[in-house]
């Protein structure tokens, strides 16, 4: 089971994502991932540091999301996952296409940037 906590810290919306991110686990989460995430303009952090496992469907919603926002001036940052989700990040090169920064606070600073 997946759920997504949403925070608003400012001009940022954090989203935290906790759980397994299978096509079961978007279901219940993945209407309300795209309404915060494809707003115009945008500043949104993506937490992904209590996420266990991501699918195909869990990637191609983040991919959905990294592009819409750079398609209407928004940020979109994810924090460092958890081994298993980062493998699979870095086997499939998605590190240079999702804007990843290590660390929460970091991460938060970056998605402050204008």
């Amino acid at each position: 089971m997946a759920t997504l906590e949403r925070t608003e810290l400012g001009d940022v919306t954090v989203v935290k994502l906790r759980g397994s991110l299978t096509m079961e686990g978007l279901e219940a989460i993945e209407p309300m991932f795209q309404q915060l995430t494809k707003r115009p303009g945008c500043h949104t952090l993506i937490d992904l540091t209590e996420v266990e496992m991501v699918t195909t469907p869990a990637l191609s919603m983040f991919l959905a999301a990294a592009n819409s926002a750079k398609q209407t001036g928004g940020r979109l940052i994810f924090t460092e996952s958890t081994p298993p989700v980062r493998d699979i990040l870095k086997r499939l090169r998605l590190h240079s296409v999702l804007h990843t920064v290590a660390g929460y606070e970091t991460a938060l600073a970056e998605a402050r940037k204008k």
